[in-house]
């Protein structure tokens, strides 16, 4: 084992990260431009997602194809949200 992977990440630190990013999410929200805040919003998500996994979830001293695995499943999230955002923001006319 290398000497990275024996050392702990300050969790604390990475906690209050969290929660200034709740706190950046909640913000945004209040934005007037709904699809640009929710973007923002997803994206904030997509890095704290990422932080829990890398450190709480010790992802980040995994093999490569974990990772891979693993952003294949976000791009897949951002393709399926970019493919429904046209039908939220602009409904059919019936």
């Amino acid at each position: 084992m290398t000497q990275e992977a024996k050392k702990h990440p300050n969790y604390v630190a990475l906690w209050g990260i969290l929660v200034a990013a709740l706190l950046v999410s909640i913000l945004l929200g209040e934005m007037k431009i709904p699809v640009l805040a929710v973007v923002l919003i997803f994206t904030v998500a997509v890095a704290k997602a990422y932080l829990v996994a890398a450190y709480y979830m010790h992802l980040r001293y995994e093999p490569l194809f974990i990772v891979i695995i693993l952003l294949a499943g976000l791009v897949t999230l951002y393709v399926l949200f970019f493919g429904l955002v046209p039908d939220v923001v602009y409904p059919p006319l019936t």
